[in-house]
């Protein structure tokens, strides 16, 4: 399995599969790239598939920043060692987050981005009980909120799966990620008009997919591109993307074939994904 080599970091990813899309997964705070496992042999046989553990997480190691920027910028490199111009990165949760300051901060490498349910522009309760479990010490094993587990056919599952990679984690390195998305100067993190203006600069096509009701009208407001659609899964947990993977697979690809249909994916004139 390959590695990219920083300075300041090794960082570990899979490339597989092949197509003219490449989708760059990017997983969510806590966990590692294993939480695509289910999804990636759904995908693999049309598009190329790039996962990766965040700096920090699984195998992968840092000495440096934790800050949006920083997650972006080991997704680029990778890109950049694969000899991939252009992809779609699909994250979830933090990485939601990292796939929206990518499409905006970088639009000449993203081609659309696929959020599920982001962190970005969260709701006050979800907030507060992060900073509650925050304030207590940088030194404590972080304990994730309940309602990260509401469904009944994966909660057991989901605790278990979810709680083991985070015990394996070095708390100040799960709390630096964390800071790196509540403080970072995007913005984001709290439910604000500079989220929402940070988010509209998302000129590409983008997908979001959410758990928390009320959000896909909400987010359809801050679209800037036509073909960008907003969906909300009543029902499930926080880990929609482990839950109903074949449902996302399904969804995915075929939110991809309309862009590519409706050429949205080559406007502009752009090199296609996954070309050198």
């Amino acid at each position: 399995m390959p590695y990219l080599e920083h300075a300041d970091a090794r960082i570990f990813f899979t490339d597989e599969g092949s197509g003219p899309v490449t989708l760059m997964l990017i997983h969510g705070l806590g966990t590692d790239s294993n939480d695509w496992n289910w999804v990636v042999p759904l995908l693999r046989d049309r598009y190329r598939v790039v996962s990766f553990d965040l700096r920090g997480h699984g195998h992968s190691t840092s000495s440096a920043g934790s800050a949006l920027a920083d997650f972006a910028y080991d997704a680029l490199a990778i890109a950049d060692q694969i000899g991939c111009q252009r992809f779609v990165p699909v994250g979830h949760s933090l990485g939601g987050a990292i796939a929206a300051h990518l499409a905006v901060e970088h639009p000449d490498r993203v081609q659309a981005v696929i959020g599920l349910d982001a962190a970005y522009a969260l709701p006050p309760f979800v907030i507060d009980l992060w900073e509650a479990e925050r304030a207590q010490s940088l030194d404590k094993k972080a304990k994730l909120p309940d309602f990260f587990f509401t469904s009944p056919v994966m909660q057991s599952f989901l605790l278990t799966w979810v709680a083991r990679r985070v015990e394996a984690m070095h708390p100040v390195s799960f709390w630096a990620a964390y800071d790196g998305l509540a403080g970072g100067p995007e913005r984001m993190f709290h439910a604000s008009p500079e989220a929402e203006a940070y988010l509209r600069r998302r000129a590409c096509p983008v997908l979001s997919i959410s758990a928390l009701p009320g959000r896909a009208g909400w987010e359809t407001a801050l679209f800037s591109h036509p073909a960008s659609r907003a969906l909300e899964w009543e029902g499930s947990s926080h880990y929609l993307h482990l839950e109903r993977y074949r449902e996302l697979a399904v969804v995915v690809s075929g939110w991809l074939d309309a862009l590519t249909a409706q050429d949205a994916l080559a406007a502009g004139g752009a090199t296609p994904a996954g070309a050198p």
